[in-house]
């Protein structure tokens, strides 16, 4: 399945939760992962058939589960910090799956290089998803249309408009 681009590591400790949720209700949505000499290992995960996402105890519950199992596989050089958490309203979108149900609506984008004509940082309505790559359109008078892949995509979010239509 298409996703966006994430480091060797990412991938790994992507695998390694997914194998460990696949029997679960639980779903990887993104992983961050900054190996240094103080590494800083965050997990985000929903819950398959709720809205509400997983609550504050199962949260924790994977947590202490998925820690014994990031240890053992030596993913960084020394100590690190784990966090799992749902994504609440800065939901991730990793897989084309995810940037599907997302077509028509207003996404933001930061990008490992910076695309000319918009930058590094977008935000656009996602218009399309095809081929390893997304449509975004900008603008509405003078609409532009860039095609962005997923391998130029480090983090990918939903944008959420709370404007109540008809007020000023």
């Amino acid at each position: 399945m298409e996703s966006i681009r994430k480091s060797e590591v990412e991938f790994k400790i992507l695998a390694l939760c997914e194998e460990f949720l696949k029997e679960t209700a639980f779903r990887v949505l993104d992983v961050d992962a900054r190996v240094a000499s103080s590494s800083l290992i965050r997990i985000f995960i929903d819950k398959s058939g709720t809205e509400n996402g997983p609550s504050l105890e199962e949260v924790a519950e994977l947590s202490r589960k998925l820690d014994p199992l990031i240890e053992a596989s030596n993913f960084t050089q020394g100590s690190y910090n784990l966090e799992v958490s749902s994504p609440g309203l800065d939901r991730r979108l990793r897989l084309s799956t995810d940037f599907e149900k997302e077509v028509g609506k207003e996404i933001s984008l930061n990008l490992y290089e910076s695309v000319p004509g918009i930058g590094a940082n977008v935000k656009g309505l996602l218009v399309k998803v095809e081929n390893n790559q997304l449509n975004i359109a900008q603008g509405t008078k003078n609409r532009k249309e860039f095609e962005i892949p997923f391998q130029n995509i480090k983090r990918a979010n939903k944008v959420w408009d709370f404007e109540i239509k008809g007020s000023k």
